[in-house]
């Protein structure tokens, strides 16, 4: 019984870390649509790395946290190169808003991966279970 209660817990983190994904580039492409600065192929191809990452880690939860941890550190490398562009710098608190939008998308990121993290864990513990 106590298995079964793992099982769905497992899966609850799982869900939960494709759901703040999913949010994650709801924002992204819904706001380089309305920000519309030129910048927006960069931050596509973060959603597509995240995509590429899950279909290479087969959607398996460690594979998934890795992908989303690796798609983190590419949101802060792109935000820091926004940050530090010509054209950034002739905006008003441009490189500040850079960095506070990437950073803040890179947590999202982030908590995904913790949630996969979570239902891998939980998983490892089930097999665990289930060999003894």
């Amino acid at each position: 019984m106590t298995g079964s209660s793992e099982q769905v817990s497992g899966k609850r983190s799982y869900r939960l870390g494709i759901g703040v994904a999913g949010v994650t580039s709801f924002l992204t492409v819904w706001t380089t649509i309305v920000h519309d600065d030129g910048n927006g192929i960069g931050f596509f191809l973060l959603i597509m790395a995240a995509v590429v990452g899950g279909f290479a880690a087969w959607f398996q939860p460690a594979g998934m946290a890795r992908t989303m941890v690796g798609v983190a550190i590419m949101q802060a490398l792109l935000s820091v190169a926004i940050a530090t562009a010509p054209s950034t710098a002739s905006m008003p608190d441009g490189p500040a808003k850079a960095l506070l939008f990437g950073g803040f998308l890179a947590v999202l990121w982030l908590i995904s991966a913790a949630f996969f993290r979570a239902s891998a864990n939980e998983d490892d513990r089930v097999a665990a279970a289930r060999q003894t």
